[in-house]
């Protein structure tokens, strides 16, 4: 029963302007001293629950992305979350596969940006994804007995901002024993081998950023703010 105003997600200006946007990929590798080659954009998550779950699948999928000989060129770049060091990584990397994975801090929006296509953990920054036109799968996994009581609390379709924004299924979600690398290595290759796939991915991309109201939220949300208290206060 509350009014509210919609303007518009405030995300859609950070998108567009992200210093990714004018940053070719290969300045941006030779910034943080990677080789100029095509790569996966992994992100983990934010809190160490999530990444301490989904960094074993996300390297054991990066392995065998990485076992598969057209696959063998790629590397996989981690976005490092803001609130987090190495440490909380770094117990998943060894000597074999730190020569293709690779963490970066304070560069996801460029990471997004650049990537081939993205293994996303289910959050904004699956949203930002489908803003930067990546394509992405989602994945998050949670401890069973909190899952177990979501599914009979919260009545959702999806999981993943996006897709519920349009009500349906612009990139998958592979949730609890469902994200595992096998799914998701299946699932990159069909989304950078099958043009037909990654054009459908795209154009539910624009539905997502006209529903999402164009540029200028902020502003226009301040600008309504100030309306209704100069009428509220006569």
């Amino acid at each position: 029963g509350v009014e509210f105003i919609y303007k518009g997600n405030p995300l859609v200006d950070a998108v567009d302007n992200s210093p990714a946007l004018s940053q070719s990929k290969e300045d941006f590798l030779c910034s943080c001293g990677i080789e100029n080659t095509p790569y996966i954009a992994m992100l983990a998550g934010s809190r160490k629950g999530e990444i301490s779950t989904m960094m074993p699948v996300l390297t054991e999928f990066a392995a065998k992305l990485h076992s598969i000989a057209e696959y063998s060129d790629y590397q996989f770049i981690i976005a490092g979350a803001p609130a987090r060091n190495i440490d909380d990584y770094s117990k998943w990397l060894d000597e074999k596969n730190s020569s293709y994975i690779k963490i970066i801090f304070g560069e996801t929006q460029s990471i997004i940006r650049h990537a081939e296509a993205g293994v996303i953990n289910s959050g904004t920054a699956s949203l930002e994804t489908a803003l930067f036109n990546t394509p992405q799968v989602v994945g998050y996994i949670t401890n069973p007995i909190t899952y177990w009581l979501a599914k009979r609390i919260v009545k959702i379709k999806f999981i993943s901002l996006g897709n519920l924004i349009i009500n349906r299924l612009a990139f998958k979600e592979f949730i609890q024993s469902d994200c595992n690398a096998d799914a998701l290595v299946t699932e990159i290759r069909d989304l950078l081998e099958n043009k037909e796939r990654r054009e459908v991915m795209l154009s539910d991309y624009a539905d997502i950023r006209n529903a999402l109201g164009g540029s200028g939220a902020s502003a226009a949300v301040a600008k309504a703010m100030i309306a209704e208290l100069t009428v509220a206060s006569k």
